[in-house]
């Protein structure tokens, strides 16, 4: 079977390739891989040897990663930044949805917003940590969801700066 590519589509693929070649530079210790959704636009890095990669989801929008136990621990998924409406949502009106969702469960710790990124950390009411980061990619919002428990906090932790740093 030949497939062929619009010009579009080839560029696309090239600079999500060069981008999570770019990503991958950011390595810490050799053992992080990459993963890049063709879909949205978006590449994260990820620690390999602790964090395993699901099956992408079957809309392309994202993947999971499961510790050693089976347990999801990072979710990073795209979504067209619309509501249930067809209206487009705004980057601060995200923000103030996902930052009013999360105090009722959590307290927050560190929040902090950009032009097109919001970034929310903090602790649930369960005691698992959260990192919380949103970027803006054209006419999507992709979202990178690091939670754990503090049975693994010194595992993640360490980690969690590398993950957030990769993902663009």
């Amino acid at each position: 079977m030949i497939v062929y590519l619009s010009m579009s589509h080839f560029i696309l693929t090239l600079l999500l390739w060069l981008n999570c070649s770019e990503s991958a530079a950011l390595k810490t210790n050799g053992n992080e891989d990459s993963y890049c959704n063709a879909r949205f636009g978006y590449c994260i890095g990820y620690p390999a040897g602790v964090l395993t990669p699901q099956e992408e989801s079957a809309n392309g929008d994202g993947k999971k990663f499961t510790n050693q136990k089976g347990e999801v621990i990072l979710t990073v998924f795209g979504r067209l930044n619309l509501d249930s409406e067809g209206e487009v949502i705004s980057l601060s009106k995200q923000y103030s949805n996902d930052l009013a969702r999360l105090q009722k469960h959590a307290t927050i710790s560190y929040k902090a917003s950009g032009k097109d990124f919001y970034v929310i950390s903090g602790q649930y009411k369960n005691g698992k940590t959260f990192y919380h980061k949103m970027i803006l990619k054209h006419d999507a919002f992709c979202f990178a969801l690091l939670e754990y428990g503090t049975d693994q906090k010194t595992v993640f932790d360490k980690y969690a700066t590398v993950v957030f740093r990769t993902f663009k």
